[in-house]
C-alpha cells in the first residue's frame, strides 16, 4: 500500500473558504477604522488652527483677517481652511472655523 502525503482537493477548497470568509470581515473594519483615524487627524488640526487664531489675537487684539496671516488658508480661498477631505470656513469676525 502506498502511502501518500498532502492535502486533498476538498481541503484546499475548505481552507481558501475559511481564509476569504475571514478577509470579508476584517477588510470592511480596518477602513472604517482608517476613516476615523483620518477624522480625528483633521480634528486635532482644526484644533491646532484655532489656536494660531488665538494667539494671534492675543498678540494683535484682532482676529486675522484671512488665514493667510496664519500661513494656513486653502491653496484656492484665504477663508478656507482645508483637511484630509473636509473643509472649514473661516469667520474674521469671531475667528471661528466652521466645518462646511
Amino acid at each position: 500500500m502506498k502511502e501518500e502525503h498532502g492535502f486533498t482537493l476538498v481541503e484546499m477548497a475548505a481552507v481558501l473558504l475559511i481564509i476569504s470568509v475571514l478577509l470579508l470581515l476584517l477588510v470592511p473594519s480596518l477602513t472604517e477604522g482608517k476613516s476615523r483615524a483620518d477624522q480625528v487627524s483633521c480634528e486635532g488640526s482644526v484644533r491646532i488652527v484655532e489656536s494660531e487664531i488665538n494667539l494671534h489675537y492675543a498678540e494683535h487684539k484682532s482676529y486675522p483677517a484671512t488665514l493667510e496671516v496664519i500661513k494656513r488658508a486653502s491653496s484656492t480661498d484665504p477663508l478656507v481652511y482645508s483637511c484630509q477631505s473636509s473643509e472649514y470656513t473661516y469667520s474674521p469676525l469671531d475667528g471661528s472655523l466652521i466645518k462646511r
